[in-house]
């Protein structure tokens, strides 16, 4: 029997992760006092059939990622990964990238596969350029592709409309022999995605693209949990909303899970009603070091 292809969530929040800086909300407060409460920026770990280590976003708890990742046996090695797979841009997809270098790991050409448009953004960057010319990192820009000959799996880039000061986004999808995974972190909304895809409804959407599990943008419940704050210069569709689209859970619907989990966002707390609202309807959200098996 061949070894599983296994995808563990080292992290569910939003860029700044929690406690944000600078952030005196309950929620934030609470989680300096009590590590259990913290929560890193969104990324993923995935393993392929030949033993290999694939991360989804470098993000700036990198180090704590890593441990997570590399599991309860405190006599092994912390994993380095084969490869990084970027989505976009954005500070907490990207933050952690400066680890990779002399200053810290000192790696040795570790691909980055990211977007062309990322690519030629990425190269304008002092800090990058270093990390090129000493043999730490190569930029990669491939639509699909098999990071490691025998990985078992591939990433595919699909194009998302999101704010794009820095760059492109887009979502992946990581295609296993048994199922489909697609991790959509950022969109500005379902229906420019939708209109994107030329589709009605985001049940359309995830059988066109043939996946099993979707893990999607939950940055906020509501537009009224930013107090102060102008919702419409950081667009992300509301969970709210998305399982109003969605409606109750189907048979052989996909298992759609939310991530990238904003401070501000009550299902954080696993005992908010907004949390149990949405397992209610069929529908999850994600934690840290849960795995998936495709």
């Amino acid at each position: 029997m061949e070894p599983e292809i296994i995808v563990t969530i080292l992290g569910i929040a939003q860029d700044a992760g929690i406690p944000q800086a600078g952030c005196s909300c309950e929620r934030c407060l609470n989680a300096h006092e009590n590590p259990g409460l913290k929560r890193y920026p969104v990324s993923l770990g995935i393993e392929g059939r030949d033993g290999s280590k694939h991360l989804i976003e470098v993000t700036k708890n990198l180090s704590e990622q890593l441990r997570l990742w590399s599991g309860d046996d405190i006599e092994q090695k912390i994993f380095i990964p084969d490869s990084v797979t970027i989505t976009h841009l954005h500070l907490g997809h990207v933050e952690g990238i400066g680890q990779f270098g002399k200053p810290v790991m000192g790696v040795n050409n570790l691909p980055i596969y990211l977007s062309q448009m990322n690519n030629d953004s990425m190269q304008e960057r002092n800090d990058v350029q270093l990390m090129i010319e000493e043999g730490n990192i190569r930029l990669i820009s491939k639509n699909q592709f098999q990071p490691t000959n025998d990985c078992g799996f591939t990433l595919e880039f699909i194009p998302i409309p999101h704010r794009s000061e820095l760059g492109d986004t887009s979502a992946i999808l990581i295609k296993g022999p048994r199922k489909n995974l697609l991790f959509l972190p950022d969109q500005d909304s379902w229906s420019e995605t939708l209109d994107s895809f030329s589709v009605r409804n985001i049940r359309e959407l995830l059988t066109s693209l043939r996946i099993d599990i979707a893990l999607v943008d939950g940055t906020f419940w509501n537009l009224n949990e930013l107090p102060g704050r102008d919702l419409s210069k950081i667009p992300h569709p509301t969970i709210e909303d998305s399982i109003h689209y969605l409606g109750m859970k189907k048979i052989n619907d996909p298992d759609i899970s939310f991530i990238h989990l904003n401070h501000s966002n009550p299902v954080n707390d696993h005992n908010s009603e907004e949390r149990k609202l949405v397992e209610s309807y069929g529908w999850s959200i994600c934690e840290r070091n849960d795995t998936l098996s495709i």
